[in-house]
């Protein structure tokens, strides 16, 4: 399907379909001295065949290909509906017509059902636009007339694809009729189904409305509730009421995950939805509800199509956090357990379930919060206690006393390395009396009390990083 040309001290590689400018056998079987346009159909090693635009088609040698016009690139595959010339008369047309592949043919051709109904077998090249239908498009596109059961309509009208076939596709235009037309009647795709919808998803979306159910102007926040199935999925609107509406009119994916900030919906004291929106941190989801945590403190499960806007990516600006971690972080304000305006820095204790985090701030307050309330990431655990340098007044590490990795596994006189300072790593407070197990090592750099914690939570050592087994106190201690 390729041959390559030599010209002019460069190399040209030479496709089936490209458009080219060559030399031709005249009457007398000789090489013309003029050149003419023509396809390139298919090659041999020395020759190549071409289909002239004055309909001949002839083998020639190589040699007399004089340029490249236009390389052909496109993928076609029957079914697809394409825009391409075809023969009138004997040649090539200026134009170019709406057509059906119905065949991919060997010799560089295929076949096309145009849209006056006639067959033709065309050289590949000539096809110059291809779309590939598929459930989702929004297209442009004729209809039956007289309830569906008559002729093709002057007019075309917005319509979803639903399915599609080789030669027809199932459309349901914005007045809510649903027609099985040729593809030949689609005039233009003027939207490419290109987003992933699944079971949970959040989107905005267009709703039946009227009596007929026509395609609504305005959209809607709702959530995916089933599968796309032969184009359709149900969604479940703000106001819970449930329809089944044709994948393309999805028109976006809301997407917010877990830490992120929202602008959402609340419930008032009845347990509707508020008619005004409030800042919250997301906690956690399941399959139709988000569970928020409000800046003025109250926690509440509200339906995923209240969330309107994502004000802040977790995700994006707070890299991945450990137990150790020194950050710069919100806080919960006393008495009402507010998020704070200011910011103070903490050590994380630990990582909880339901996206919140325990930090231990700097006037030795713990708290439970929300991960999205984490600012930024000041300092990242390295697994080395920092002292005080008094001369200068900066933080330094303590090379004297590392805390050290676990010895590799296997090695049996290097089970526990005792920790030589005297307080806890994550408290700061107690004395290292709990031992971390995890294989054939153990680490004891950290109190007994701290140690279950981290166990319960799943939470890794703080040293290594590796699974906690189990723990246990150092007898006496």
């Amino acid at each position: 399907s390729t041959a390559e040309m030599f010209g002019t001290g460069s190399k040209q590689v030479l496709r089936v379909g490209d458009r080219v400018r060559a030399h031709f056998q005249n009457r007398s079987n000789e090489k013309s001295a003029g050149a003419d346009v023509g396809t390139l159909l298919q090659f041999t090693t020395s020759e190549a065949e071409v289909h002239f635009d004055d309909g001949v088609v002839q083998q020639i040698s190589k040699t007399w290909i004089a340029e490249r016009i236009s390389a052909w690139e496109l993928d076609v595959a029957p079914g697809d509906l394409v825009v391409s010339h075809y023969a009138s008369g004997k040649g090539r047309t200026l134009g170019t017509d709406m057509g059906v592949v119905l065949a991919v043919l060997g010799g560089g051709r295929v076949r096309l059902r145009f849209q006056d109904n006639v067959v033709q077998m065309v050289p590949i090249g000539w096809v110059e636009q291809v779309t590939r239908l598929q459930p989702g498009d929004r297209v442009m596109s004729s209809f039956k007339v007289n309830d569906g059961r008559g002729a093709r309509s002057s007019k075309a009208d917005m319509a979803s694809v639903m399915t599609v076939s080789t030669e027809e596709v199932h459309l349901v235009f914005d007045d809510n009729i649903e027609q099985n037309v040729p593809k030949i009647w689609v005039s233009q795709r003027t939207r490419e189904w290109d987003l992933r919808v699944d079971i949970g998803t959040a989107a905005d979306v267009h709703f039946e409305v009227g009596d007929d159910g026509r395609r609504s102007t305005a959209t809607d926040i709702g959530i995916v509730v089933t599968s796309p199935l032969d184009g359709r999925v149900t969604v479940q609107f703000q106001d819970t009421i449930r329809q089944s509406v044709p994948l393309g009119w999805i028109v976006s994916v809301r997407t917010w995950e877990v830490g992120d900030r929202v602008q959402a919906h609340f419930k008032t004291g009845n347990g509707d939805k508020s008619t005004d929106t409030d800042v919250a941190t997301v906690l956690a989801t399941n399959f139709l509800e988000a569970e928020l945590y409000f800046d003025d403190g109250i926690q509440q499960c509200v339906s995923k199509a209240w969330v309107t806007e994502r004000v802040k990516s977790f995700a994006l600006e707070v890299p991945e956090l450990a137990v150790g971690d020194v950050v710069v972080s919100h806080f919960k304000c006393p008495n009402n357990l507010c998020r704070s305006v200011q910011t103070d820095r903490g050590i994380i204790l630990s990582m909880l379930p339901k996206g919140q985090v325990s930090v231990m701030f700097q006037d030795d307050v713990t708290q439970v919060i929300p991960k999205g309330w984490i600012e930024t990431l000041a300092t990242r655990w390295s697994g080395q206690r920092e002292t005080l340098d008094e001369a200068s007044g900066r933080r330094v590490v303590d090379l004297a006393n590392p805390l050290k990795p676990r010895a590799a596994r296997g090695n049996s006189n290097d089970l526990i390395k005792p920790n030589s300072s005297s307080d806890c790593v994550i408290c700061m407070d107690a004395r290292p009396n709990g031992v971390i197990v995890h294989g054939e090592t153990c680490h004891q750099s950290t109190c007994f009390d701290c140690a279950k914690r981290l166990h319960i939570n799943g939470d890794p050592c703080p040293i290594c990083r590796e699974a906690i087994e189990t723990v246990c106190r150092i007898p006496g201690s």
